[in-house]
């Protein structure tokens, strides 16, 4: 992009500097549901049993107040210009207006966390698991809805409703992640460890650690 004269990156197009942004690495994509689900299935699980353990009490307690002090909610269609801090405490405010439990939130950040461990084509590094850990967060209240009765000339009136949904990209998910982890981080690597222990147990061991796997770079030129 510096080279063309369209940009700061020095190394990376357009394209790419778009999927860090969306994504939180340039050639990592999104971590894919149906890999995701028994991690967070054993992370719900795990914590379920340490429910009342210190630590995990103090990261629930952090999160809880992380959503009641995110402010206002503000409508979905304002919020485009705002620094990605606010943004980042309306996207916390619409999860608790959701009714999102801290338990959810808790149970996101160690499963993408075990995910990433587990997945050996996985981009391990810090603003990946932030920006994955937030993206799914965002996603559980992302967007504004209205509702009404419009009024017809008959005197009659028809329902209509606008769904408003904010960009999922940029430095709102570092923000959002970043503020997660500080609350989270606090459980240490055992909590993490754990439930990579109890997803293989329960749900087997990721593609990746299985015999005959490929990695993704193999897999591409392959294709071609």
């Amino acid at each position: 992009m510096a080279a063309a004269g369209v940009g700061l990156a020095d190394t990376l197009c357009r394209y790419h500097v778009q999927r860090q942004a969306r994504f939180g690495s340039a050639w990592a994509p999104t971590i894919p549901a149906k890999d995701l689900k028994p991690y967070l299935k054993a992370a719900a699980s795990w914590l379920k049993k340490h429910n009342e353990d210190a630590l995990v009490r103090h990261a629930l307690m952090g999160l809880e107040g992380l959503l009641e002090g995110s402010g206002r909610v503000e409508p979905a269609s304002r919020i485009k210009r705002l620094p990605a801090t606010v943004r980042a405490k309306i996207a916390f405010a619409r999860l608790r207006e959701a009714a999102v439990p801290p338990e959810r939130l808790l149970a996101i950040y160690l499963a993408v966390a075990a995910n990433i461990l587990d997945d050996a084509d996985s981009h391990r590094v810090t603003v990946y698991r932030l920006v994955q850990t937030a993206k799914l967060a965002h996603r559980l209240a992302s967007g504004s809805h209205q509702r009404g009765q419009w009024p017809m000339p008959d005197g009659s009136s028809v329902p209509y409703a606008f769904h408003t949904y904010p960009k999922s990209s940029g430095r709102i998910l570092r923000v959002m992640g970043a503020e997660l982890e500080e609350v989270c981080a606090g459980l240490g690597d055992g909590a993490v460890q754990a439930v990579r222990a109890l997803k293989a147990e329960r749900y087997g061991l990721h593609p990746s650690q299985l015999p005959g796997w490929v990695p993704r770079w193999r897999r591409d030129m392959l294709k071609r």
